[in-house]
């Protein structure tokens, strides 16, 4: 992609088939110098150092990779130099590293799948309600049934919650909780267990939350607050999956609110 945008490189990357050598390289003089100290510890370090390198570069399978290393504890075993318990231990370890690595593979490749199909579904929305009820709906589904709250900011720099009573929706007070702190600082926020003096949740019997803002064309255009009445239900991983989720829904908020406000401004205008 000569041509193409030289902002995109490395986004597409060619497998190539040096990293692999490397690794390989690696374990051959890993187990060659384990040999010579005669020292398990320092071949489990090159094996496990290989088994990882090879994992990422990702051009092999995972069982190629895996019968590789322990191909080389195997030979390390025969020569006489380290015990076979030595070698079922390696073993087992590459499992074990190998399925964790696998399964976080697999946990993130399910996430942008789900975060893809948020994206299909509240791109079809009509209407600002509607929006914001659709997404609150999927995100909720994502969270266990978690309670989801999204805010929108008005012309006056208030907040409000579109779609959930009279015209202008439900406004949210500024009381200095978990929601304005977010609006105010652009910051995501978190907390195991919630303060009801401090955090002030949208949800009386919330026990833990997790906040992010939602901005869009450099605004700061609502929140995006997820409320569980469990304590310590959310991780930091969780309010990273949330900061994403609110980027994606960040933009057809911000084109429905443009919409809706423009027919606000049409309607005053008509009226005078």
């Amino acid at each position: 992609m000569k041509s193409g945008d030289p902002d995109l490189g490395g986004v597409f990357r060619r497998r190539k088939f040096w990293p692999q050598v490397f690794w390989v390289l690696l374990l051959s003089a890993g187990s060659a110098l384990s040999c010579v100290f005669d020292s398990t510890p320092l071949f489990m370090a090159f094996v496990l150092s290989a088994f990882l390198g090879l994992t990422e570069s990702g051009r092999w399978s995972h069982k190629t990779n895996l019968l590789l290393c322990t191909s080389a504890a195997v030979i390390a075993s025969v020569c006489g130099v380290f015990s076979w318990f030595d070698t079922a231990s390696i073993f087992f370890l590459l499992v074990a590293v190998g399925g964790f690595m696998l399964y976080y593979r697999d946990s993130g490749k399910k996430f942008i799948a789900a975060v893809d199909r948020f994206s299909s579904e509240i791109s079809g929305a009509k209407d600002l309600d509607s929006l914001v009820f659709s997404a609150a709906e999927r995100i909720s589904e994502m969270a266990s049934g978690d309670e989801v709250f999204i805010t929108a900011a008005d012309k006056a720099g208030g907040m409000y919650m579109p779609g959930r009573a009279g015209a202008q929706g439900n406004t949210v007070p500024r009381n200095g909780g978990a929601a304005w702190k977010v609006f105010a600082s652009g910051r995501p926020y978190l907390t195991p267990r919630v303060e009801s003096g401090k955090d002030l949740p949208f949800c009386r019997d919330a026990r833990s939350l997790m906040s992010v803002p939602l901005c869009a064309e450099g605004e700061k255009i609502g929140v995006l607050q997820v409320e569980s009445m469990v304590p310590d239900a959310f991780s930091e991983e969780d309010l990273q999956k949330l900061e994403l989720i609110a980027f994606v829904l960040s933009h057809p908020l911000y084109v429905k609110l443009s919409a809706e406000k423009n027919d606000t401004d049409e309607e005053e205008a008509g009226g005078k």
